[in-house]
């Protein structure tokens, strides 16, 4: 209940920094960054990124850059719940017939994005993902 007072803050500060990412990363080749839904609410709860093959890193090995410097993003669709071992027998949870999951699971990130996050380590976010360029 107490959280619900600063609703209006989380989402304006959440948004900031959604709109940052977006500017920042505009243009990084081996980057998509989903477009939001023109007509819609945002939570902003989760910043995804899709990390294309074009981009010197894959997926994980920027995750692993992040983490080593002490940023924690999250791979998200990570596992795919077919990769677990109660279904991974199941011909349903075929690689060959989730092709669209699979590649996806293997390339979003979601950026760290929260109220408090502070510009100086936004900005580390974005130059590291930048830096990996040269």
């Amino acid at each position: 209940m107490l959280r619900l007072k600063h609703l209006g803050h989380v989402l304006s500060r959440c948004a900031e920094i959604d709109c940052r990412y977006r500017e920042e990363l505009k243009g990084v080749p081996g980057f998509r960054v989903p477009p939001r839904p023109a007509e819609s609410h945002q939570n902003y709860s989760y910043f995804p990124i899709l990390v294309k093959p074009d981009y010197p890193l894959c997926r994980d090995a920027l995750y692993q850059k992040l983490r080593d410097r002490g940023i924690y993003a999250r791979r998200y669709f990570y596992p795919l719940i077919s990769d677990f071992p109660m279904y991974r027998g199941l011909p349903s949870a075929a690689a060959a017939n989730l092709p669209v999951a699979k590649s996806v699971s293997e390339r979003v990130l979601c950026l760290p994005i929260y109220p408090d996050l502070a510009k100086d380590d936004q900005n580390k976010i974005i130059e590291i993902i930048k830096s990996s360029l040269r």
